[in-house]
């Protein structure tokens, strides 16, 4: 049976229950017709039978589809003024400061957010982190917290050292310790239609809206305020940017970094 691709995604969206529209459509179809390549799929009718009928086909394509690489300490001066600016003042507020890294991908980065606080010298009934995403294959693999070179570039060595474990094999890997694991909640989440929690005083989406429309980006951006506490703190990726905070409750304080006023 061959369907056009709008005609895909509507299916698509039905069986998967996930907002496909939601995101750049030139982006959908490519991570689409990639994965029908990898799996010599004829069109969008047999992929779309296959994502009804094929549970790991299914798994495959929400795997291929959804955004699921991350590194520690990625690009390192935000983490740096992270740790130097918004940390302390968290800290000098709040009994339990609640942070939230949605979506969170393979880890790495509300792991990184672990490590700096371990670092200084804060304890784990000083903050909950928790991790969503909506891949529960990348969920898996964030609670493994094995990764590969490349995810640790940014690690200083003595922390690598401290909190990793090196793994030898056909190419070397790193397990993250058991000490920092702990110290980090994970679950399934659809970040576009689920609801979300109230009271975060920091909430990291990263290199998440660059992937969206328009129309989204405001949807979520405005549903992330509202999960703010007022005076909470929203830390993008670099490369993104919210035009006019001012009419979401928003202060831009630095680069990536914005207040809920």
């Amino acid at each position: 049976m061959t369907i056009s691709f709008d005609q895909f995604v509507d299916e698509a969206m039905e069986i998967l229950n996930i907002n496909l529209r939601g995101y750049k459509i030139k982006r959908v179809q490519r991570r689409t017709d990639s994965l029908m390549r990898r799996y010599n799929v004829e069109d969008y009718g047999q992929c779309l039978e296959l994502l009804k009928k094929d549970q790991d086909f299914r798994n495959a394509y929400l795997d291929h589809f959804t955004i699921n690489t991350s590194e520690f300490y990625r690009n390192p001066q935000s983490f740096q003024y992270l740790e130097e600016k918004i940390i302390p003042v968290l800290f000098s507020q709040n009994k339990v400061v609640n942070i939230w890294s949605a979506p969170c991908s393979n880890g790495a980065e509300p792991y990184t957010l672990a490590i700096m606080l371990t670092e200084l010298g804060y304890t784990k009934s000083q903050y909950r982190i928790l991790a969503s995403d909506i891949d529960a294959g990348i969920l898996e693999d964030a609670g493994k917290a094995i990764y590969n070179e490349n995810a640790v570039t940014n690690v200083p060595p003595a922390l690598l050292g401290k909190y990793f474990e090196e793994i030898e094999g056909l190419s070397t890997k790193y397990k993250l310790s058991s000490e920092i694991i702990k110290k980090v909640t994970f679950e399934e989440k659809d970040l576009i239609n689920d609801p979300y929690e109230k009271g975060w005083d920091l909430i990291l989406s990263r290199n998440f809206f660059i992937y969206l429309t328009t129309e989204i980006k405001e949807m979520l951006t405005y549903k992330f305020v509202e999960a703010l506490r007022p005076g909470g703190f929203l830390f993008l990726g670099n490369t993104e940017f919210i035009f006019s905070p001012e009419k979401f409750g928003l202060q831009k304080l630095h680069s990536s970094f914005y207040k809920k006023i």
